[in-house]
């Protein structure tokens, strides 16, 4: 192949020592520099998003030992709610047994002042209902009796339910059962 210079000799010049550094510097300052500050720059970046990385890491832990040590404590006031629940519970049962305690001395005190001369109580039951038994001389005493009843405001729905003439100790004598429930 044949090679053609189309510039003149004294175009031609040879470079140098000194013009090859310059040029060499040239090459440096336009290529490298920049290149070596964008590097920097991106390296910096990169070691700023670690060091965020690294601090939102620790927040997270510190957030999953906060949130343990309160599912902790929530369990804890469950428990104790609980006991609380529990407590009330045992609270009610307990005032309730006081009062059906004192249930049956009131009504046994309200009916015996009720009670007429000549009827007597051989029994006496409390469940939703009162059921009282007894026995008369007469079926007019234990009308009076029934009466004095159904006169209490303390009582409701009082009615007679059984009246037989019977004999106790070789006296006639009638045997009843009255039945009522308390106003609540």
């Amino acid at each position: 192949m044949i090679k053609i210079n189309l510039l003149s000799k004294k175009d031609i010049k040879k470079l140098n020592k000194r013009d090859q550094i310059q040029v060499l510097g040239e090459i440096v300052k336009r290529i490298w520099i920049p290149f070596i500050i964008t590097v920097a720059i991106v390296l910096a970046i990169f070691a700023y998003f670690e060091y965020l990385k690294s601090e939102y890491q620790k927040e997270i832990e510190k957030q999953k030992q906060l949130l343990t040590s309160l599912q902790k404590k929530i369990a804890e006031i469950k428990r104790f709610e609980a006991m609380n629940k529990d407590i009330e519970n045992k609270t009610k049962l307990i005032e309730s047994f006081k009062k059906m305690q004192s249930a049956p001395v009131n009504i046994l005190s309200t009916v015996v002042k009720k009670l007429p001369e000549g009827v007597w109580l051989t029994g006496l039951q409390f469940d939703d209902a009162v059921t009282v038994e007894g026995i008369g001389f007469s079926n007019l005493n234990v009308v009076a009796f029934v009466d004095n009843l159904k006169s209490t405001p303390e009582l409701q729905d009082v009615y007679l339910v059984e009246s037989q003439q019977t004999e106790f100790e070789k006296q006639s004598v009638y045997k009843f059962i009255v039945r009522f429930k308390l106003r609540v």
